[in-house]
């Protein structure tokens, strides 16, 4: 599968994670909603530099590589260059609640602290989830 097919893939891949989220936050799971968020926006991030033809880190510092293939890229939508800078620093906090979201047993985080950490959040990530849907659909020629 050529980057174009992995792209494409992969945004359905953080549409599905974002969709567990809202599962998970329906059924009062916030500690795997949180993660399934902080999934979708990483995932949605690495369809868009896939389908911009780039090479994807398997990690997750990929905040800057974002930012360079997004800034002036007149293939992207102008919404997605303007709202880069939110998204990668949506990721960034979402990643950061990973010890949180992964381990809330040993942080001793509690139910009402990761509700309000994923209501904090959710919109942001259905936000910069779509943002990079409609980016990866026009540069794909979806």
């Amino acid at each position: 599968m050529e980057n174009a097919g992995i792209s494409a893939a992969a945004m359905a891949s953080a549409e599905r994670w974002l969709n567990s989220a809202r599962i998970n936050a329906k059924a009062g799971s916030y500690d795997t909603a949180i993660y399934s968020l902080e999934m979708s926006v990483e995932i949605a991030l690495k369809a868009l530099l896939l389908a911009l033809g780039t090479d994807v880190p398997k990690s997750h510092a990929i905040g800057d590589l974002v930012l360079e293939s997004v800034q002036g890229n007149r293939r992207l939508p102008k919404e997605l260059v303007e709202n880069a800078g939110s998204i990668v620093r949506l990721f960034n906090s979402l990643v950061s609640l990973r010890p949180v979201s992964g381990y809330a047993f040993e942080t001793k985080s509690g139910l009402k602290e990761l509700r309000a950490r994923y209501e904090r959040h959710v919109g942001e990530a259905e936000n910069a989830v779509e943002l990079c849907g409609k980016a990866v659909s026009s540069i794909l020629g979806a």
